[in-house]
């Protein structure tokens, strides 16, 4: 654990940069100055080689970060052993310093849920969580940085809060945090919270990566769409975290309807800005 902690803090600064999209790739082509790193859906390199070219085309011209979202770290079922070897040959491909994925249950037994689920915050279920966050680290040979999902419903008869949870999970394994702030911001409208005192009450000496993206509104639920422009209140809060913690690098995610790179490029300005405390 200590050592994951080490490397934690050896992590360099990355900058500010975008999730890789397939639909916009000559447009972040064409603005690779602009871009300080990429970040790839681990998902989309497993299964085809020229899948995996690409990938090593991006990562010949941009530092790249692998970003999964089906790794299910807490789910109470044995790691699929053959996904983990897909996902290391793609987290060794991109040469990062660090793995990412969520903090999330996304399979059960025989099912593919197909969708982020929270988890039940247990003593049952962090004991797995923390079995299963070494097992990854141990073998992927570098931190592993986990996010913080949106949720519909909080699962009823948690022994203990989300920022609970990852203040132990981290204590035990030494693993990072890739902090969603919009994420934060989406929960704390539809579940009426306090976002600055949950951003408090995290171990925010591990946040390593910073997600933005833009939500919108399905009648009175605020939705983690990753389909419009960053809302001002997403801006505000990560002033609010660079104030508490120093944060290695910060990814705008943009899924659909996709806006200008123009439009892209001054969100990931602002971003810039406000990273090195410029933009008040």
């Amino acid at each position: 654990m200590l050592q994951t902690t080490n490397q934690l803090t050896q992590i360099a600064q990355l900058g500010v940069g975008l999730g890789y999209r397939r639909p916009i790739k000559q447009e972040i082509l064409a603005a690779r100055y602009e871009l300080d790193f990429l970040e790839v859906i681990t998902e989309n390199y497993l299964d085809d080689a020229r899948h995996i070219e690409e990938l090593e085309e991006i990562c010949a011209i941009f530092p790249v970060i692998a970003h999964g979202v089906a790794l299910s770290v807490g789910s109470m079922t044995p790691l699929n052993r053959q996904y983990l070897q897909g996902i290391k040959r793609v987290s060794d491909i991109t040469k990062a310093p660090y793995y990412s994925e969520h903090l999330c249950m996304s399979r059960v037994p025989g099912i593919d849920l197909g969708h982020l689920t929270p988890l039940w915050f247990t003593q049952e279920v962090l004991r797995s969580v923390i079995d299963n966050v070494s097992y990854i680290q141990d073998y992927l040979g570098k931190p592993l940085i986990l996010e913080n999902v949106t949720y519909h419903l909080a699962i009823p008869g948690a022994e203990m809060s989300q920022e609970e949870f990852f203040n132990r999970l981290v204590a035990a394994t030494g693993c990072g945090i890739l902090l969603d702030v919009t994420n934060v911001y989406i929960n704390s409208v539809n579940h009426h919270f306090d976002p600055i005192a949950f951003l408090e009450r995290l171990p925010l000496d591990h946040v390593v990566q910073v997600h933005l993206a833009g939500g919108h509104w399905q009648n009175t639920i605020l939705i983690d769409g990753h389909s419009d422009l960053i809302q001002e209140e997403s801006w505000d809060l990560l002033k609010e975290l660079v104030a508490r913690c120093q944060v290695k690098g910060v990814i705008i995610e943009h899924d659909k309807n996709f806006p200008s790179m123009d439009l892209l490029l001054q969100q990931i300005n602002k971003a810039r800005r406000i990273v090195n405390k410029e933009d008040k």
